[in-house]
């Protein structure tokens, strides 16, 4: 419900935009797991595992049933070189108020409606809760940028608490005793204190494992088959690759504002490209639903997108978009539908993905 309420902003414009989103994904994480905590057993709600950082866990039951306590975003830095390898804050805000907020979003045209509906929606949303984990041996050599998030982070809570650790990893539960309630009635008070009781029940559940990145993830994929249509409502399937010698591959989502800042660019790309016979695509990772698939719509068309977007199918989610941890992603393709050169995991410049162009063209001879 948040990503989708920010997606809406992110639409019309792009003066509110997130930082980065790691998609949760649900596939069981196979890597020996260590917990330092305790090992008891916990009523088992929805399952989140961040194969980037090594990160697996369960929200409570009552969190997802009641749907008012979730995931911001997931930021993150790339194991082995960052200190901070994830951060992930968590809100509660009640469903009835977003979806409210969702629909007045529709008609926020101006910069200046938007911007009183991002104040109504902070005067009820509360941060209660951050997972983070720090790559201790990064400490003193790592992004400057990565320790100043991790003490401002740590400074909001009174609590840091370790909950698990593998190698160099450590996971820290960061929350308070007490919390500002400002802004909340007293039946979302009484709601708000409900959610903080899973707090240990969240903890308990944490594990780690050695990271694996997305790199690694796709490179276990070799080529890309579907058979499903365009959010135009357009057949197509993997035969498109045929037409060209490469094909740029752009997996994102409606939430993410980094895929959409940089959606201009890649048309231009597209268009600069077409008289080398290269092309691209996207894949809407937030589809098939139906809401998603008007904004997406609606996204491609106020970006000024030409080229076709695409609704996953069944092979999709289950072949190379099950690796995929986050948006935006970019992969490159051959005219056989193999996959050649290395992933791009974030958004980049045009002058970077002509690069990553070549090298895949070296690559795929």
């Amino acid at each position: 419900m948040i990503k989708k309420f920010l997606g809406i902003f992110l639409a019309a414009t792009v003066c509110i935009s997130m930082v980065g989103f790691d998609k949760a994904t649900n596939s069981q994480n196979k890597n020996e797991t260590q917990q330092t905590q305790s090992k008891a057993e916990t009523l088992k709600g929805t399952k989140r595992s961040f194969d980037p950082s090594g990160l697996e866990y369960y929200e409570p039951k009552a969190w997802a049933e009641k749907g008012n306590a979730s995931i911001v975003f997931a930021a993150g830095g790339k194991y082995g070189i960052a200190y901070t390898i994830a951060q992930i804050p968590y809100e509660y805000v009640e469903v009835e108020f977003m979806k409210q907020l969702e629909k007045e979003g529709k008609d926020a045209k101006t910069e200046e409606e938007q911007k009183k509906l991002a104040e109504k929606y902070q005067s009820k949303a509360k941060e209660f809760l951050v997972i983070m984990i720090l790559d201790k041996s990064k400490e003193k050599s790592g992004p400057k940028g990565d320790i100043e998030a991790k003490e401002e982070a740590f400074k909001k809570y009174k609590h840091h608490e370790k909950v698990a650790e593998k190698d160099n990893l450590e996971c820290y539960v960061l929350y308070n005793d007490e919390y500002n309630e400002s802004g909340l009635s007293e039946e979302e008070k009484k709601n708000f204190k409900e959610v903080l009781k899973g707090i240990d029940e969240l903890k308990k559940s944490i594990k780690l494992s050695t990271p694996v990145s997305e790199e690694e993830k796709i490179a276990a994929y070799k080529n890309i088959e579907f058979k499903t249509r365009t959010i135009d409502g357009k057949e197509i399937d993997n035969s498109i690759f045929k037409r060209s010698k490469l094909t740029m591959v752009n997996i994102w989502a409606t939430f993410c504002g980094p895929c959409i800042k940089e959606m201009p660019d890649i048309q231009s790309l597209c268009e600069e490209l077409k008289k080398e016979n290269i092309n691209v695509i996207g894949i809407v990772a937030d589809t098939p639903d139906d809401e998603n698939e008007v904004l997406a719509k609606n996204i491609v068309k106020q970006k000024g997108v030409r080229y076709e977007n695409i609704i996953p199918d069944e092979k999709l989610k289950k072949g190379i978009l099950s690796t995929v941890s986050g948006v935006p992603t970019t992969i490159f393709v051959d005219s056989k539908g193999n996959i050649v050169g290395k992933p791009i995991v974030g958004s980049c410049s045009k002058e970077d993905y002509k690069k990553a162009i070549d090298e895949s063209l070296k690559s795929s001879k």
